[in-house]
């Protein structure tokens, strides 16, 4: 037994193996015939997974076809490319637009005087200070002409007294200065303009009488109208209409020289004393306008008709309705500071205050905020000698503003004879000061300016002179531009914002007091305000007299040093500019001020070098460096930069004994953009970037060079977008499509058929979609409610068919019906397309779910039954080749026992 053959059989020669399994053959088969089955499922599933992918890929043609940011898409098309660039954000309209670049942004540069090298000839000892305001010449925009109308800019006509005409264009005018230097820079005419208060003025300075001097307007325009000079005048002088006063629409930062107002948070900010000795505490809580100071003060709860409030002639004027003996006042309370700024510290006159003046006018500023808003102290009278020794009195006691100064020294005349007073008064070359020139060409008489009796105006201004002089500047009379309200947003030297943090202040007796600045403080106003409120050391902090930051001076009287240093790791008070050694005031106490200027302390072995490294440490607004303007002879320039572009980029300096002489070799100027096709209608804005942010709703632009002509800017729907959608979606319904017929099919020739041939599931499935494509959508859109409609049909065999030429006219002529079949909620295409694709697609109840897991549980039944069926094989095949072994077995013993007799018979019986 133990050499028996599983394959053949030793004693019978049979094909054991063979035997076993040509018995099991029949059963064989019945497992072959299932696993075909269980395969053919297999493949069914697959292919119905390729259909359901088909599918997902069209749900997200149609999610996109259904989102309405599709319809969003905004194409661009920019031919002003050589001028700007364009950005376009989600909230801009279809449009055109019209704009050109008229001029780009540039920063302010200066350059001092040569030297002979840069790195050993000394500068000399002293301060450098570097501001960027203060300016007392700060043009008026045009847009704020009329009551805010501006005007409409064009060309007009000057004729002078000669007869001789000049045509002045003024498309590109932006603010006052732009008209007045068009007409002062013209050499045709002899005419001369300014401002005075509101008003333009024009002088005839040909000498001549032959005819009127004339304004008219060109081409239809309205400018010389808008600007009040229309006239035809038989003088020497044309006086223009009031073009700019303020008015109850002037916003709260218009008014006070832009210097803003400060208003408390919770309090009241006034208190109007009445003449029955009843007041009014009035609030200003969210006032931005003076016409909401004037509600706040006519619509108080216990006003009633007590007191009125208007604005008259640029003033407010309050008037007192009650009977009494007391006299009609206004005060600041709760430590507010707004009663001047109002112009409300006047004196009344019975039951009537008028107020001082809320603005200096075109081009000027209010004489309150001179020499850092002290103002002046005592107008009255003053007194000019001219060179050839005429002799003006001039009376300004009624002066508010520069332009009051300025015109009542220019128009003085001689006392006793009203000769012209042979002197002129303007603005400064650097536009900080004010400067008075003798005009006599004489040599008679020194310069002699002085106040009369009490006055103090020429002493505060700074032009007292008895010498023999052409001229005197008042040098900067340090217009104040930094106050209470300014905020901190900005204020550090490097342009940035007040850094959250503690500093120390140590007074001269030697105590210490810690500052927190927090984020709750936002303005120089807080911050002098947390300083007054320590009680640890003697220093009072308020605005400090050059107009440009603030001051904080020693009350303690000791020996020691005022002194500002750091607490922590915080650069809170550098950002403040307050880490600056003491000066001695005229008071004897000590000072320590803050300034929002450059200020550079030059040693007395500083070199050019030097002085660039401490300019460009001190983190300030301007950017220093040595240039070489090539010349023989001292040619190496300290060359000075504003940092930032635009016109604030103005740089005055400061250079005491230093003599450096900076000369500007570029303006700082502002970017200007025209908004619109004709100069007339269109308006002009600025930047003091060449970036202009939402110029119109959605669209921001970036000047990239000055253009000559106006170019246009065309957005409009990306059609393209929706077109490509939608062919996208047709093409894989139609590949959906195919892919169902090539799975369906029956190749008579091959006699092959398709897996899914003579199954319903494909015809199902394409019933339903093709259903659904066939139903109407968007029913509030009576002209669209069908694919048809846009162009799509269905074709031979069930293919969907693009007519894209009828699409694109409907994207034309109704782009919004369009948006609305394919976007309307519930009942657009979209909703009610991916409704029916997601009831076939559906993970867990899904048409194409539930056939795929019709197919698993088929094919999962068939392997169990195969397996079963194997068991029996394998059982069978084991009970065979047991009985064919048993077989072998006895053939085994039979063969033993034939051999045993065949020995038997062969045994022989000896013989006896």
């Amino acid at each position: 037994m133990s050499n028996l053959s599983l394959t053949t059989g030793l004693i019978s020669g049979l094909d054991i193996a063979g035997l076993v399994e040509a018995l099991a053959t029949n059963q064989q088969r019945a497992i072959d015939r299932l696993d075909a089955r269980a395969q053919e499922f297999d493949a069914q599933k697959t292919a119905i997974g390729v259909l359901e992918a088909n599918v997902l890929t069209l749900s997200t043609s149609v999610s996109s076809l259904k989102n309405k940011i599709t319809f969003e898409q905004q194409k661009v098309t920019n031919a002003g490319s050589d001028q700007f660039k364009v950005s376009v954000g989600k909230t801009a309209i279809n449009g055109s637009y019209v704009f050109q670049s008229v001029q780009q942004a540039s920063a302010h540069q200066s350059l001092s005087r040569g030297f002979a090298d840069a790195t050993e000839q000394k500068v000399g000892e002293g301060t450098l200070i570097i501001s960027q305001g203060g300016f007392l010449d700060e043009p008026t925009l045009l847009e704020s002409l009329n009551d805010g109308s501006g005007i409409r800019r064009g060309k007009i006509r000057i004729t002078d007294r000669s007869g001789s005409s000049a045509v002045i264009s003024l498309t590109e005018a932006l603010n006052v200065d732009d008209v007045l230097n068009e007409i002062n820079s013209n050499v045709d005419i002899s005419v001369s303009a300014r401002v005075v208060d509101g008003r333009f003025i024009l002088e005839d300075t040909s000498g001549s009488t032959s005819t009127n001097l004339a304004v008219v307007d060109l081409n239809g325009g309205s400018t010389a109208a808008n600007l009040g000079i229309d006239k035809s005048v038989s003088s020497a002088t044309l006086d223009g209409d009031e073009v700019f006063e303020v008015t109850e629409n002037f916003s709260l930062k218009q008014i006070n020289d832009g210097n803003g107002i400060t208003l408390l948070n919770g309090a009241a900010d006034i208190k109007i004393n009445l003449s029955d000795d009843t007041n009014l505490e009035v609030n200003l809580d969210g006032v931005k306008s003076l016409k909401d100071v004037l509600t706040n003060i006519n619509d108080h709860d216990d006003n009633a008709g007590r007191v009125s409030a208007e604005i008259v002639s640029g003033r407010i004027v309050l008037t007192d309705n009650t009977s009494g003996a007391e006299t009609l006042s206004v005060e600041d309370i709760n430590n507010s500071s707004v009663v001047k700024h109002l112009g409300l510290n006047a004196a009344s006159s019975g039951d009537t205050l008028t107020g001082n003046r809320l603005s200096g006018g075109l081009n000027s500023v209010l004489l309150r905020n001179i020499r850092g808003g002290q103002g002046i102290e005592t107008l009255g009278e003053i007194s000019i000698t001219d060179r050839s020794g005429q002799t003006a009195t001039i009376d300004l006691s009624s002066a508010e503003t520069l332009t009051d100064i300025i015109e009542a020294i220019n128009a003085a005349t001689e006392d006793g004879t009203g000769d012209k007073l042979l002197v002129s008064a303007s603005i400064n070359d650097l536009g900080n000061g004010l400067i008075i020139k003798d005009t006599s060409g004489a040599t008679d008489s020194n310069l002699i300016i002085a106040d009369v009796n009490t006055g103090t105006a020429i002493a505060d201004l700074g032009l007292e002179v008895d010498d023999a002089v052409t001229e005197i500047d008042s040098e900067s009379l340090h217009q104040q531009f930094v106050n209470k309200a300014t905020l901190i947003s900005d204020y550090a030297p490097d342009g940035g914002a007040v850094e959250v943090g503690l500093f120390q202040i140590t007074d001269s007796d030697g105590n210490v007091g810690v500052i927190n600045i927090t984020s709750a403080v936002k303005n120089i106003g807080d911050v002098i305000t947390r300083i007054n409120a320590n009680s640890s050391v003697s220093v009072r902090a308020e605005l400090n007299e050059t107009g440009d930051g603030f001051v904080l001076i020693d009350e303690a009287g000791g020996a020691g040093t005022l002194a500002v240093e750091e607490f922590g790791q915080t650069t809170t008070a550098a950002d403040l500019r307050l880490l600056r050694d003491p000066y001695t005031g005229g008071d004897g106490a000590q000072r320590i001020s803050s300034r929002k200027a450059t200020i550079v302390d030059i040693d007395d072995d500083d070199t050019l070098s030097d002085v660039v490294s401490k300019m460009n440490a001190a983190g300030s607004a301007v950017k220093a460096s040595v240039f070489d303007d090539g010349s023989s002879f001292n040619s190496k320039r300290l060359s000075v930069t504003a940092t930032e572009t635009g016109k604030k980029s103005r740089l005055v300096f400061d250079d005491g004994d230093l003599d450096l002489n900076f000369a500007t070799i570029a303006k700082g100027n502002n970017a200007i953009l025209r908004v619109g096709a004709d100069p007339a209608s269109a308006f002009l804005i600025s930047s003091k970037t060449n970036r202009f942010d939402g110029v119109v709703q959605g669209i921001d632009l970036d000047i990239t060079n000055a253009g000559s002509t106006a170019a246009t800017v065309k957005i409009e729907a990306n059609t393209e977008s929706i077109v490509n959608n939608l062919k996208n979606f047709v093409s894989t319904y139609n590949q959906f499509i195919d892919i169902g017929s090539e799975l369906t099919k029956f190749d008579t020739e091959s006699n092959q058929r398709g897996i899914l041939q003579g199954d319903t599931f494909v015809l199902r499935v394409t019933n339903r979609m093709s259903n659904a494509l066939g139903k109407r959508f968007g029913i509030g859109n009576e002209t669209i409610q069908s694919l048809s409609a846009l162009g799509v049909r269905v074709g031979a065999g069930g293919i969907l068919e693009l007519n894209e030429d009828r699409l694109q006219e409907h994207l034309r002529n109704d782009f919004n019906g369009v948006k609305e079949f394919f976007t309307q909620k519930d009942t657009g295409f979209g909703d009610k397309i991916n409704s029916t694709l997601n009831s076939l697609t559906d993970i867990v109840d899904g048409t194409f779910t539930n056939e795929k897991n019709s197919l698993t549980s088929s094919i999962d039944t068939t392997n169990e039954r195969i397996e079963e069926l194997k068991i029996l094989l394998e059982s069978k095949k084991a009970r065979l080749l047991n009985e064919f072994i048993q077989t072998e077995s006895i053939l085994g013993s039979l063969e033993t026992q034939q051999t045993a007799l065949a020995g038997i018979k062969s045994i022989s019986v000896p013989s006896r």
